[in-house]
């Protein structure tokens, strides 16, 4: 009888053959798993779903394993991985391996390997989530309470992301319906996090994100953005946001990296108080 899934796992490798071998095998021992070619699109993966664990190749044309791996974390700070490689174990060893890397996996490998690894893995699982629930040691009380600005010329968007944070806990969050007022109220609040539509009246998301990260270089901004509108979400990326988040909005996204934005914020302040 198939076993309930373990695991949500993530498969990043360009090699086909590689992919279908994981998701079969991985599959057949009751986790529940998704592949995709490159670096990019487990990002664009792990900003809507959660993940336990990543298998993931070093060599990746894009951004490789390593680089890859760091974002994922940035998203999630919960994910582990583990790294294929075609190199020896020795050869691995010298690279610059970044925090979160769970096991190096040599090719080829064989399911033994495979189960040995996911076995172990499930075993610390449990406290390795409890302890990545707040994994920089931040107060709480301040995570709950930071300066949250929500800009978007919807009213009905703006209602929806401020109504799902504060039944996720989040107290203090302010609302703006067009580019200028959102310019007042962080003039006046200095918000945390600010949540911008990058399409707005008056002044536009990049125009508010220009200013938010001139008077506040540790303030974090999310931007809100549509399909046609991909590219500025890139330019204000390049600019200093913190991330992007496509419309419709995925409310569980949506908190997700709020909270993660905010975390960097705090963890940054911090760091200019010492």
């Amino acid at each position: 009888m198939k076993r309930e899934a373990y695991m949500n796992i993530l498969v990043v490798d360009d090699d086909q053959s590689v992919r279908d071998y994981l998701k079969q095998a991985l599959k057949d021992m009751g986790h529940s798993v998704t592949v995709v070619s490159d670096g990019y699109d487990a990002i664009d993966y792990a900003r809507e779903h959660d993940i336990n664990l990543a298998y993931i190749d070093i060599s990746m044309p894009g951004i490789d394993g390593f680089e890859t791996l760091k974002r994922l974390r940035e998203i999630d700070p919960k994910i582990s991985g583990v790294m294929i490689s075609g190199q020896s174990v020795e050869k691995i060893a010298d690279a610059p391996l970044e925090s979160g890397i769970y096991v190096c996996l040599n090719k080829p490998f064989s399911l033994e390997e495979i189960e040995e690894i996911n076995t172990s893995f499930e075993e610390v699982k449990g406290p390795l989530e409890f302890i990545y629930e707040n994994p920089y040691g931040l107060d709480l009380v301040r995570i709950s309470s930071a300066g949250i600005l929500v800009a978007d010329d919807e009213e009905e968007i703006v209602n929806i992301i401020t109504e799902s944070l504060e039944e996720d806990g989040f107290t203090n969050i302010d609302p703006a319906y067009d580019g200028r007022k959102a310019i007042e109220l962080f003039n006046e609040k200095r918000h945390d996090v600010v949540i911008v539509d990058i399409v707005m009246p008056h002044k536009s998301g990049i125009e508010v994100l220009r200013h938010v990260k001139a008077l506040s270089s540790n303030a974090q901004v999310v931007i809100i953005t549509a399909n046609a509108d991909k590219d500025s979400a890139v330019l204000a990326l390049k600019l200093g946001a913190y991330d992007f988040i496509e419309k419709p909005l995925t409310l569980d996204v949506v908190t997700r990296i709020t909270r993660r934005a905010i975390e960097k914020k705090l963890l940054l302040d911090e760091q200019n108080i010492a």
